[in-house]
């Protein structure tokens, strides 16, 4: 979910009816066995935890909650995790966003992972967001802000510096921190996720805000092996397949992903996709090579792809619906699926079981109180919903609006990150 204060011109939502799911597709190997997903308390009174769900269609607890482990901390707005579960023996992080902390979890034992520990920012960075895994086993993490004043004439975010990037440890120790600030941008530079190519040592680093009122629309690219800044460059505007300028496409460089030519592909938030090519050059370079028609006066909501074979599957929130691209030339990215969601689910967060072709498809702000699943064929790209993963009712997905959780009686939570467990 983006909850974000954005702009004027991109504020506002607005629902679409609910198509066709198409037909279902029959997994390919066996299924990972449980979803951890990361949940807070609605109300804020009670703890926030990470829920352990049964998703073996074979189970006799199949779709249910098995287990939970609270942190101990109420109103964290648990955020994202890890884009992939971590091998066994390493710490699973995960990001609670008020709080500003990460929290550690061993999850060894799959049904029933534990809490070991939280960070605090390294000073002067604040508020952690995306961790990606470096080679070496640590994680690279974004921090959106730094202490002070922002660079930007009339943000009255505070704290409001440029954010900036560390390398930590996998027991979270701190090894290394840089600042993304940049001479030459006076907006805020708020990094985000991260493409990280160690065959030519170099990190790519989006930019784009979480609570913040302002960020810089731009792409930077690192030396991995020292974090020196090399060059920060600005998304151009995005434009449709015949020539129509899309507004807020550009806006709020979001997710990008490694391709198997080198270079890298990455979704604006807006819903503009750009390759970014000549990252081991003095100069490199990035263009609009896609976008995806959505309503004009708002920000698209283009959110968490996963990338399967040589498909690229989008969430796109605004329009309510997965859309899969074809991504085997990433100069031409072109469209060969699309799946709606029903009204009021926007798709946002989206993971893929390792061992079958389900994808965990968690949504934006207000549709947080349940996760779907869907297939999608690798042949193909066609994607479909898993109708038998429902909760009671025959409601699509499983739900967070309940009572009784294996932890007590703490009442309706929501959902954002999630990920599959074998």
């Amino acid at each position: 979910m983006r909850r974000m204060r954005l702009l004027p011109a991109v504020v506002g939502l607005l629902g679409c009816s609910a198509g066709a799911s198409g037909p279902e597709i029959a997994d390919e190997g066996a299924p990972s066995r449980f979803l951890y997903v990361w949940a807070g308390d609605k109300d804020r009174k009670e703890s926030d935890f990470l829920a352990v769900v049964d998703v073996r269609a074979s189970s006799q607890t199949f779709g249910q909650v098995v287990a939970t482990e609270p942190v101990g901390m109420s109103g964290t707005l648990p955020h994202h995790l890890e884009y992939q579960l971590p091998d066994s023996g390493h710490l699973l992080f995960a990001n609670g966003h008020m709080h500003e902390q990460i929290y550690l979890f061993n999850t060894d034992q799959a049904d029933h992972p534990k809490l070991v520990k939280t960070l605090p920012p390294p000073a002067p960075y604040r508020f952690p967001h995306d961790m990606v895994r470096m080679p070496n086993g640590h994680l690279l993490v974004g921090y959106l802000r730094s202490e002070g004043k922002s660079p930007l004439a009339g943000d009255k975010t505070m704290p409001g510096g440029h954010g900036g990037i560390a390398e930590l440890d996998e027991s979270g120790a701190v090894i290394r921190s840089a600042s993304a600030a940049d001479s030459s941008v006076t907006v805020p530079i708020r990094p985000y996720s991260f493409a990280i190519l160690p065959l030519i040592d170099r990190v790519l680093v989006t930019s784009a805000p979480m609570m913040e009122d302002t960020s810089a629309d731009v792409v930077q690219i690192w030396r991995l092996s020292d974090f020196h800044l090399l060059k920060t460059m600005q998304a151009p505007p995005a434009r449709l397949a015949n020539g129509e300028l899309l507004p807020h496409g550009h806006q709020m460089t979001f997710e990008p992903r490694v391709m198997p030519d080198g270079s890298v592909l990455l979704n604006a938030y807006g819903c503009g996709f750009y390759r970014v090519t000549g990252m081991d050059t003095p100069n490199p370079s990035i263009a609009n090579v896609y976008s995806i028609d959505v309503p004009r006066q708002n920000v698209g909501a283009c959110g968490v792809p996963v990338v399967v074979g040589n498909y690229w599957v989008m969430t796109v929130g605004r329009n309510e619906e997965l859309v899969t691209l074809d991504v085997r030339d990433p100069a031409h990215p072109k469209e060969v699926a699309r799946l709606k969601a029903e009204k009021g689910f926007r798709p946002h967060w989206l993971a893929k079981d390792p061992t079958s072709n389900r994808l965990i498809v968690g949504a934006e702000n207000g549709g947080e109180n349940r996760m779907l699943m869907a297939h999608i064929d690798p042949r193909t790209g066609q994607l479909a919903w898993f109708r038998a993963f429902h909760s009671e009712g025959g409601v699509l997905g499983v739900s967070f609006k309940r009572e009784s959780w294996p932890h007590g009686n703490s009442g309706e939570a929501f959902g954002h990150a999630a990920l599959f467990r074998r």
